[in-house]
């Protein structure tokens, strides 16, 4: 029987996703499908790329000790475009560098043609406002939805797509199409888990807790209002199939919480090793 992981968006946060990654090696256990929005798709383009997660992890310790080298601000663009005199600027920060970086874990690979296992990374096309999910070929029947579906297409432009938080990053264009953050239409894509084969779903939600106390600046009331939305959204796509949710403690990071990358790490890993035997018995226990 093969098992899925499916990853959720959330900035930052994501970086739990890859404390749980190498905890799920650490005890020889290794998903056969992957699913991820926005930073969870970062980490399972990566995983379907089968690249083991230190390498990833190194990377991103990389960024997060310099984020400037690989975020390049577009606030020039964008006071000329505010002014009207240049073209439209779609985003504050150009993550193209960051995605460069991130992809020196697996030298040589180019296309999603080149996942190893059956993956999708979802984003949603704002030109013809369709949810979109890249692929593995054969193309897959999405389990509900009208969603566009999109094979071979080259890696850095899916992992661009995924992560293209509105407003905060650049979008990712391909000819008439205008990419952003799957988290638009699902946070959590347990469905494409399902749609890609697989019988049960491990699921792994980064959101911050449900309750938080103390005063709350900018980023706070930005970030939580976005994880509102997109979490209640996303409870409307599950789907009917045995799930078993992650929760790793992501509480007091914020959105642009860089320098807590090593602990969110951590969090990931602590979290698999404190429900260690209940993931075994549901990844190996026949449907």
């Amino acid at each position: 029987m093969r098992w899925g992981l499916a990853l959720s968006g959330g900035g930052i946060l994501g970086a739990a996703h890859l404390g749980v990654w190498r905890a799920l090696r650490d005890m020889g256990l290794r998903p056969g499908i992957v699913s991820g929005t926005s930073a969870g798709g970062l980490v399972a383009g990566m995983c379907a790329l089968g690249v083991g997660p230190d390498a990833v992890i190194e990377a991103a310790r990389r960024v997060c000790r310099t984020p400037s080298r690989y975020f390049r601000p577009q606030l020039g663009p964008l006071w000329r475009e505010l002014l009207h005199r240049g073209m439209p600027v779609s985003g504050l920060l150009d993550p193209t560098a960051f995605v460069r970086e991130l992809l020196t874990a697996a030298p040589g690979a180019a296309t999603t043609g080149d996942w190893v296992m059956p993956a999708a990374l979802t984003a949603c096309d704002l030109v013809h406002l369709r949810p979109t999910a890249f692929v593995t070929a054969p193309r897959p029947r999405p389990l509900r939805g009208d969603w566009a579906v999109v094979e071979g297409a080259p890696l850095a432009l899916a992992l661009h797509a995924t992560m293209a938080e509105p407003v905060l990053y650049t979008a990712a264009e391909d000819g008439d199409h205008v990419y952003v953050d799957g988290g638009l239409a699902d946070i959590v894509p347990e469905d494409w888990a399902v749609t890609l084969g697989a019988e049960r779903v491990l699921a792994v939600d980064v959101a911050p807790p449900g309750y938080v106390s103390g005063p709350m600046g900018i980023e706070e009331i930005v970030g939580r209002s976005i994880a509102f939305v997109l979490k209640e959204t996303s409870v409307l796509r599950r789907p009917r199939r045995p799930v078993l949710r992650l929760l790793p403690d992501t509480s007091g990071v914020g959105l642009f919480g860089f320098s807590h990358c090593d602990a969110l790490v951590e969090a990931g890993y602590a979290c698999v090793q404190a429900r260690a035997a209940d993931i075994r018995a549901f990844v190996e226990s026949a449907p």
